[in-house]
């Protein structure tokens, strides 16, 4: 719930102002809560006072941080030659990924934004279990080699089976020592999760390939579902491989020019 200190409140409006809700009201100086919202946190954010909290329903204050733009921007040119010269990784050190690199990049999806804020993103973490999901993966994958129809059905065109290695034990995840399984009822807000959870893995020299084979089949295929413990509203929606890379790029690549209508 949202809880507004009167004692620190100076009235100044900037919570009512900003929010979607129309929660919050200023009445003879000092703002208070006037119904429920959906617990955005732009209160909390906006304040110039440090007068409003987020307290229950697993809400932390210990999470919050100060604006200091030295820390919590990332100049332009930066950002954007990070997104261009990151790669998708599919040759990994053979060592594991150390747990503080993975929760710092869960970390960058739980702070994702998800529409009306339901947060409702959850995370699967294989690191001592990855050998038995590569097992039951490649297993129920090479089920569908030699028949067109069956894997037309799972993995649309452009997607064929002149693709796909089904004489490599590992085709899926190219050997990846961790593996993050994106679960959502929304593709969108995984999605979003996904690609912040990406570039924080490169800032940590984490090297990520998305496995869109995986979560095609996933969707479809019982065991896997029932191994990932997935229930009837659950949807896969990303699998990242990850590891730390054993491959050097040593420039960005082209691409197309963007389609773009100004209007």
């Amino acid at each position: 719930m949202v809880i507004i200190n009167e004692a620190l409140c100076i009235g100044c409006g900037a919570c009512e102002a900003d929010c979607l809700a129309r929660a919050v009201r200023v009445t003879d100086g000092k703002a208070g809560v006037i119904k429920d919202c959906f617990h955005c946190g732009h209160c909390v954010a906006v304040c110039p006072a440090e007068a409003v909290r987020l307290e229950g329903d697993g809400y932390r204050m210990e999470d919050v941080i100060p604006f200091d733009p030295a820390v919590c921007r990332v100049s332009p040119e930066v950002m954007l030659n990070t997104i261009k010269c990151r790669r998708s990784i599919r040759q990994f050190e053979k060592r594991q990924v150390k747990r503080e690199d993975v929760e710092r990049i869960l970390e960058a999806g739980r702070f994702s934004p998800t529409g009306s804020n339901s947060q409702n993103v959850s995370y699967l973490v294989f690191r001592e279990q990855t050998e038995e999901l590569r097992a039951l993966a490649m297993e129920e994958f090479r089920k569908l080699e030699g028949d067109e129809e069956a894997f037309a059905q799972i993995f649309p065109p452009p997607m064929s089976l002149s693709r796909v290695d089904f004489s490599d034990d590992d085709f899926l995840f190219k050997g990846a020592p961790a593996v993050i399984v994106t679960v959502s009822p929304h593709m969108v807000n995984a999605a979003v999760a996904s690609a912040n959870m990406e570039l924080m893995a490169v800032s940590l020299g984490v090297g990520v390939v998305y496995i869109g084979f995986f979560v095609r089949l996933a969707a479809k295929n019982e065991r896997i579902r029932a191994f990932l413990g997935l229930g009837p509203q659950d949807q896969a929606v990303t699998c990242l491989s990850l590891g730390y890379p054993n491959v050097s790029y040593r420039r960005s690549v082209p691409r197309k020019p963007a389609r773009v209508q100004w209007r």
